[in-house]
């Protein structure tokens, strides 16, 4: 017997895939297997492909662009104006009508403004610089994602083989009992049982391979590619994952340091400081705005005797009353920053949750792997024991070892790929980078037989 270890898991390349499903399925899949994938599909492209033109992204990229901006047009507010303005008019002076023409160059420069305009610019640049943290946390966010789409592929193919392995003994079962219905020896009954039970382990058998188009239809999606279809993939490398030990994690400092460093909390931190500078500018709205002004041109109907051509001057505008606008203005800004402290404080309670949650999961991995290690011996050794008794044709349940064989496979598996979930989802929430993973040489690929027969036994 071969002694199995997860650190060393030896995994086969699954033959399973998808087979005929019909003529629609069969249609379904030529016609939009077009798009392109690299063949074998490996978790390290996937987690490197350009991620830009994603709906998600482009979507964060576009609020950015729009503060931009806005930050562009709320700096012009304090730039040089020039405008020409012209006025054709007559007015009544000294109980006479006379020309009150005008036809000027007229420049104008806000020299201070108690940093009103100052702090909706800076509003507007922390604004931006949250859109820019929560843009790099979408990214990761899909990346994790697409990291679950990449696994669910690899284990409705380990799924498909079990059902299959299992569907290929209820045929030999069932075929075992139409010989013994033939011959009297079991009655109708019984045999409408057995038929019944390998209809059911079928229809598992066809969910299971329904599933794995349907998780490579996801990914493809999730990439991008919708009418992409990946054929084989290769099991990942995961030993950064692997490596890892949970013995020195405390929940504590685990949540001290996501509070600290999580991209979202930073990002509200950034829009506070935004609603902040916003409050700033709107408290000073009632005070003085202080401006250069210019004019030059036909000022006047009569310039000799009266404006001239031109002329200078400083401008002092001074808010009296404005009906209540400017503490409107105010109270709204302080909803705001109330609005964002309560979304922090929420955000903090649902951090912690999910950092206590990723502990105790982490916590009980080592549990688990002594558990699928133990099932996995024993898988092994019901399998040599099943062979020697069929070998002595004493017992025929060599098929059924196999299935159990299999699910052992899967749940060692199903583990490492939890094992790995688990540390890039604590790695996301302290805002780190995931690690790129290598793949391996063994892929996993769709079923190349086409036959709708059953398989007769166990293919190793």
């Amino acid at each position: 017997m071969t002694k199995r270890t997860l650190s060393g898991l030896s995994v086969r390349p699954v033959k399973t895939g998808l087979r005929r499903l019909g003529v629609a399925l069969a249609l379904a899949v030529s016609s939009t297997a077009q798009a392109e994938l690299p063949n074998p599909l490996t978790l390290d492209y996937v987690l490197s492909a350009p991620l830009a033109e994603l709906p998600q992204l482009s979507l964060q990229q576009a609020k950015m662009n729009k503060l931009q901006s806005q930050m562009e047009s709320q700096d012009a507010q304090d730039g040089l104006q020039l405008d020409i303005v012209g006025r054709l008019a007559w007015r009544d002076y000294a109980e006479k009508t006379e020309d009150y023409h005008l036809a000027a160059l007229h420049a104008k420069q806000t020299i201070y403004d108690f940093d009103r305009n100052q702090h909706k610019l800076d509003a507007l640049a922390a604004s931006r610089d949250a859109e820019n943290t929560l843009y790099g946390d979408t990214e990761q966010q899909f990346k994790l994602q697409l990291m679950q789409g990449y696994f669910n592929v690899l284990l409705a193919d380990f799924q498909y083989r079990i059902d299959n392995e299992g569907m290929a003994v209820a045929y030999v079962a069932l075929d075992k009992a139409k010989d013994r219905l033939e011959l009297k020896r079991i009655s109708d009954v019984d045999y409408l049982q057995i038929e019944n039970d390998y209809q059911k382990i079928l229809v598992k058998r066809q969910r299971s391979e329904m599933n794995q188009l349907k998780t490579r239809i996801a990914l493809a999606n999730m990439l991008g590619q919708p009418k992409a279809r990946p054929d084989e993939l290769s099991f990942p490398k995961l030993e950064n994952y692997a490596k890892r030990n949970d013995k020195d994690l405390q929940l504590d400092s685990l949540q001290q340091q996501v509070l600290e460093q999580n991209t979202q909390l930073n990002a509200l931190k950034q829009q506070l400081q935004a609603a902040q500078f916003q409050l700033q500018s709107q408290q000073a709205g009632n005070k003085p705005n202080i401006s250069f002004d210019a004019w030059a041109g036909k000022l006047s109907s009569y310039p000799e005797i009266r404006e001239g051509n031109w002329n200078i001057g400083l401008t002092v505008d001074v808010p009296l009353y404005d009906g209540g606008l400017t503490s409107a203005k105010v109270s709204e800004a302080k909803a705001d920053m109330q609005a964002i402290q309560a979304k922090m404080r929420l955000l903090e309670q649902q951090l912690r949750d999910e950092v206590a949650d990723l502990y105790f999961q982490l916590k009980m991995l080592q549990a688990e792997k002594k558990q699928n290690q133990a099932f996995g011996d024993y898988a092994d050794l019901y399998l040599d024991y099943s062979r020697a008794l069929y070998e002595n044709e004493t017992a025929t349940d060599l098929g059924d070892s196999m299935v159990r064989l299999s699910e052992a496979n899967y749940q060692q598996v199903a583990w490492k790929f939890k094992q790995a979930l688990l540390w890039a989802k604590l790695d996301y929430l302290m805002g780190k980078e995931m690690f790129s993973a290598k793949a391996d040489v063994q892929p996993s690929r769709k079923q190349e037989d086409s036959s709708s027969e059953p398989m007769q036994g166990n293919q190793s």
